[in-house]
């Protein structure tokens, strides 16, 4: 029995060290799926199995385009230096962006950690991989639809926060040259 439970702990421990160091689930063959509250950087997906969840982008954070988050209007405005109507018009053009790219079938890499937020429904935060291969947070910055915010995490593919940021402020320096989206 001894030996039985060595064997199995020699085969299954590599598995779980791997499970350990990379907490995050793959889910492919999501659909983006329409509803009233969704934006640029937040929305409603449909699973395969017909399970729906809503998810938030690590890393980004795009316009509101609702008067009531005034607050967040102001504040997402002053970053890409623009008043109130226009960033309120560079959300919906986000949220329009985000449909776009998420029409086909998608990648989602997700830890199931809650997104922090108003919202009084559970919304995970996640990253997303386009049908084309492209990264949804990194395209919405590339083109001046979204600016660099959010939370600390290592990515599934092994980089860093600090590695993925750093891409980011690349591609938004980028934008700001060419003066894309916000970014006038």
């Amino acid at each position: 029995m001894r030996s039985l439970c060595l064997l199995l702990l020699a085969l299954f421990a590599p598995l779980a060290a791997q499970a350990a160091s990379n907490p995050y689930q793959k889910i492919e063959n999501c659909r983006w799926k329409a509803d009233r509250w969704d934006d640029g950087d937040s929305f409603h997906v449909t699973l395969t199995d017909g399970n729906e969840l809503i998810l938030r982008l690590y890393f980004v954070d795009t316009c509101e385009e609702e008067k009531k988050y005034a607050d967040r209007i102001r504040d997402q405005g002053a970053y890409f230096g623009i008043g109130e109507e226009e960033t309120k018009a560079l959300g919906r053009a986000a949220t329009v962006f985000t449909r776009d790219a998420l029409a086909k079938p998608f990648t989602v890499w997700m830890r199931w950690h809650k997104a922090l937020g108003r919202s009084k429904q559970d919304r995970w935060y996640a990253m997303i991989i386009t049908a084309d291969g492209k990264d949804l947070a990194q395209e919405l910055v590339r083109n001046g639809l979204a600016r660099i915010y959010g939370t600390r995490t290592v990515l599934w593919d092994g980089r860093t926060s600090k590695q993925y940021n750093d891409r980011l402020a690349e591609l938004e320096a980028e934008a700001k040259r060419e003066k894309i989206g916000g970014w006038r």
